[in-house]
Order: C-alpha cells, then structure tokens, then sequence
C-alpha cells in the first residue's frame, strides 16, 4: 500500500510564481490524497509482474471574481470593483468575491507493469537494471461532474450556479489507455551505501477523452487533452542502522507532464509543466515487511505553454508532498 498527498496552491507562468494570486487570495487549492493497493508478482528471479489499483480522493478550492465594469464602459474598460493586487505585468482583474469547492474520488487507472532484471540477480547482487513496459488502463471516472459559482448579478443575488465537468486536475480518471516505460538502477559503491536511479513515463496515443472543459452547452467546446506524464529520481542509500535496517536516501526528482506527447497529438486543453524536488527519506527494511517515506520539496516550477494556447498559462503546483509506502513479501 502507498500513499501520496500533496497541496498545490502556488500559481506559475512559466518559472515565474504569480505571487500576487497568494497575496488576493484568488489562488486555485487542489488537495489531493492516492492510495495504491498493488501486488507483485515474481515469475522468475528475473522476471516480475505488478498490479496497481489505485484511488484518488481530491477537492479543488476555486474563487468567484467581481466581473462588473464601470457603468457605460466596454468590456476592456476599468472593473467596477478592482483587485488591489495587479499580477506581474500590471493588469488588475475584478475583485475576489468568494469561494466555492468541487470534488471527486473513487477507483483511479489501473496499471499492469512487467519488468525485467537485465543481469542474473545471482551474480548481480550489487548492481544491476531492470527495465520494464506496461499498460494504464482507463478504468477511473473521466468526467465527474460537480457545482460551479460564477459572480451574476440577477433577481436571485450575485451567484450563478452551473453544473459542468470537474478540472482534469481532481478527476480520477484520464480516460485513456497509455502505455508504460520503466527503468531503473542501482549500484553498491562500498558496503551499506548504493546509488539508485529510476525513471517511468506514461505515453497516452489518444488526443483526448472527449471530456469538455465549462459550459456542456457550448456551441464549440473546448475539449481536455490527454497528456504523458513522467517521473525521474536520482540519488543515493545509506544504511546507517543496519542492524534495525534503517536507510537513509536523498535523491533528486523530476515530475512532470510535456507540452509534446510522446505519441499521438497534443491538442486540446492542457497545463503542462514540471517541478524539480530534493527527496529526502527514510527506509525500514525487517523480516520481509518493509516502509519508506520521503518528503519532496520542490525547488524549482515551470509552466510552459501548451500547444494550443497563444499566451503562457498558468497552473497550481505544491511546495511539497508526502509519499509513504509499505507492504510485505512472502
């Protein structure tokens, strides 16, 4: 079993953190929470196969702006009621005028992962790679619907409330098949300490999942896109209680989603971007049971523009999360 938390709720274009977002208190809250149940499987000493079947509970936290503009003025004129805080290249919006809260959870995409040992773990037991190929099955809800508020002055106040496709960002599922690589590494320099490395991308060949992005009713629709993602760590363990086997790692991490996917199109609408983290972490290895947790702390975001967009976009990462895992063999 493993779980993954994270709160993102510090906005980027490109590298540059829109601070401002913060400072009015318009910024987009995701509060995500994974748990993976998976089970593995050796066929061989070389040779083994991985069910994941995991679940995504989310809730995503969005603001009402004020959009009234000044009396007789166009739609590009002044706001009636202006954001004290302008964003990084001086333009004011309406003010923020409330919050309200979307949410979904359940069964995500299960994965089926084979991998292989490319050395005889035998005469390989300090160092060797294993490589491996896997499919993402769209088994997740792709397009939970919940409540939008919108600021609408009418006869029944300042709200207007629609019913439309939860943000891609908190569904359980992508609604697409992807294809899975994985690789990874290790090598013991001296005794009680290795380098490890490890790499998994997931190619998603659809363009999209058919699942609109606001109004259901509109004329031209815009459509979420489906896009890879990918994962990269790099870094070292060292045993410094062997007798309890505690280890202690540190590594480097890449996380992300491209603007270009692997295969296949990358229209639609979609928020690429990527965050580089230091993982520290600890690991707990004792008569077959075994635990890790670690705590990424990003250290450096970047949002670039998608395919489609003809400006940079923005997206909500996190300054950290938590990861925790812990099973047992037999």
């Amino acid at each position: 079993m493993s779980h993954r938390w994270q709160y993102s709720d510090k906005h980027f274009v490109d590298d540059v953190e829109q601070v401002h977002r913060e400072k009015e208190g318009s910024q987009v809250i995701n509060n995500i929470n994974v748990v993976d149940l998976s089970v593995s499987y050796a066929v061989t000493k070389r040779i083994n196969l991985t069910l994941a079947v995991p679940f995504q509970f989310a809730t995503r936290s969005q603001t009402i702006r004020d959009t009234r503009r000044v009396p007789g003025t166009g739609a590009n004129d002044p706001f009636l009621n202006p954001s004290p805080f302008p964003d990084a290249e001086g333009r004011v919006n309406g003010a923020v005028f409330d919050r309200f809260e979307t949410s979904a959870g359940g069964l995500s995409d299960i994965k089926l992962l084979a991998t292989s040992w490319l050395f005889d773990p035998e005469t390989h037991k300090n160092q060797n790679v294993s490589v491996g190929l896997g499919v993402l099955f769209p088994t997740g809800e792709k397009d939970h619907k919940g409540v939008f508020e919108q600021f609408n002055t009418n006869s029944l106040g300042f709200i207007a409330a629609t019913k439309q496709n939860l943000d891609s960002s908190i569904q359980p599922g992508s609604g697409a098949w992807g294809i899975l690589f994985d690789v990874s590494a290790f090598k013991e320099i001296f005794k009680n300490f290795n380098l490890f490395a490890a790499g998994t991308y997931v190619a998603t060949p659809e363009r999209d999942a058919g699942v609109i992005s606001g109004s259901l009713t509109a004329a031209n629709p815009t459509i979420w896109s489906v896009n890879d993602s990918y994962l990269a760590r790099a870094g070292f363990g060292y045993a410094f209680l062997p007798k309890y086997g505690l280890t202690f790692t540190l590594s480097g991490r890449l996380e992300g989603a491209p603007v270009h996917d692997l295969i296949g199109s990358s229209e639609g609408r979609r928020r690429p971007g990527y965050a580089v983290s230091i993982e520290p972490g600890i690991v707990f290895t004792k008569n077959r049971w075994f635990a890790s947790f670690s705590t990424p702390v990003a250290l450096y975001r970047n949002r670039p523009q998608s395919e489609v967009e003809t400006t940079g976009g923005d997206a909500a990462f996190a300054d950290f999360m938590t990861l925790f895992s812990g099973g047992r063999s037999f």
